[in-house]
């Protein structure tokens, strides 16, 4: 799972919530197994601090603690540099933490990110679900 899709469904007053919610619904995501890493722990917690109050915050972090597997970047040797490639190779369309979520993908073998960022739809290797995916 990528930040924005859990901003989106976190914060009450998200433009996205409404659309979060047909995914999760229509995609059964909660029924399957899902990723995030450290780097999206550290956006959603910040995004959502700023944009609501510590407790949200907080609870939101347990929330991913408890209910969510946490990849391990560590296990990639050279884990920074090989982000790095990776934002380079889109020319800075991806942020780092966007191009750590491929990285991510292809060493642990997971097809498919939901996101609400556009910036994914350039790469044609994953399964993409995101707000073009709805049937409203």
């Amino acid at each position: 799972l990528d930040s924005s899709f859990i901003i989106s469904f976190a914060l009450e007053n998200d433009e996205n919530r409404k659309k979060a919610k047909i995914l999760i619904e229509q995609e059964e995501i909660w029924e399957q197994e899902c990723y995030i890493s450290n780097n999206i722990i550290n956006e959603v917690i910040t995004v959502i601090g700023n944009n609501s109050d510590a407790n949200l915050a907080k609870e939101t972090y347990y929330i991913l603690q408890d209910n969510f597997t946490i990849l391990d970047e560590q296990k990639i040797e050279n884990f920074n540099d090989k982000v790095m490639d990776i934002y380079e190779e889109y020319d800075t369309k991806l942020s780092f933490t966007d191009s750590s979520i491929l990285l991510l993908m292809e060493y642990y073998d997971i097809p498919t990110l939901v996101s609400f960022y556009k910036g994914f739809k350039k790469n044609k290797e994953i399964n993409l679900i995101n707000l073009d995916s709805i049937n409203e």
